[in-house]
């Protein structure tokens, strides 16, 4: 059956320096490198898992640097790596670059977790030409690639977690379900929010339950899909290491609150 590997990224300088990133484009940490190897690592040490045949990430540095860490890893930087803005860290708008914990204390903790976390919670947008929209010419490959493929979409200022799932499942549909459907197996380097919003849609959590749950950095999931429908074949994705994604997801939760 196909599989699906996805994770978010590694640990970038803004994670550990408690920013807002969302599309600020942000290099990996030294610790962020030293995850996705070993990320890598654990995709190795699995007796059941298929070596990925074709990987997916996004247009911003820190998952390419993690994808690019994982497939030298395994051995396998010859496949197919595909880049697109759909599956780009959630816009955060006006928040970029903001320390969350003064934005917490602006904002109060009501309003704070509603953008962070609620299903529909918008932060403030950017303005058209702001610096804050991180906007630039990367972004006119998407603009041709898509018109080939008869996909639409404007580039956001600022985004709740189901405008996400809307910029992202044409694509996974139109394109990462078309490599699954001839049984290759998947590898998705991706930010939290994108791997929130894929889980939400392939497990059907609602939209209450998704607010609760936190995505750590530089964990393999696992994902078994069923080759007839490309539904989960179980009812719960895996950890690669289960034991230090709860550890670390509980970091993500509190992030701002320390």
């Amino acid at each position: 059956m196909p599989q699906i590997i996805i994770l978010r990224h590694g640990e970038s300088e803004w994670n550990k320096s408690n920013k807002f990133c969302g599309w600020v484009d942000i290099p990996l940490s030294v610790n962020g490198k030293d995850q996705a190897l070993k990320s890598a690592d654990l995709i190795l040490q699995q007796t059941n898992m298929k070596m990925p045949d074709v990987c997916f990430t996004s247009r911003l540095t820190r998952a390419n640097q993690t994808a690019e860490i994982i497939l030298d890893r395994l051995n396998r930087l010859y496949i197919d790596t595909y880049k697109t803005w759909r599956l780009n860290e959630r816009h955060y708008g006006a928040l970029q670059g903001r320390d969350k914990t003064e934005v917490l204390n602006e904002f109060g903790k009501e309003k704070y977790m509603f953008w962070r976390r609620a299903f529909t919670g918008c932060p403030p947008l950017c303005k058209e030409d702001a610096k804050c929209r991180c906007v630039d010419g990367r972004y006119a490959i998407d603009t041709e690639d898509e018109q080939k493929m008869g996909l639409s979409g404007e580039l956001p200022r600022g985004e709740s977690l189901k405008m996400v799932i809307d910029r992202l499942m044409p694509y996974y549909r139109l394109v990462i379900e078309k490599h699954l459907s001839q049984g290759r197996n998947v590898l998705i380097v991706t930010h939290g929010s994108v791997v929130r919003a894929l889980l939400k849609v392939l497990y059907e959590i609602g939209d209450d339950a998704i607010s609760h749950i936190d995505i750590p950095n530089g964990i393999p999931i696992r994902i078994d899909l069923d080759p007839a429908t490309l539904r989960p074949a179980s009812e719960k994705w895996v950890y690669l290491d289960p034991e230090r994604a709860k550890v670390e997801a509980e970091k993500v939760r509190l992030q701002g609150f320390k």
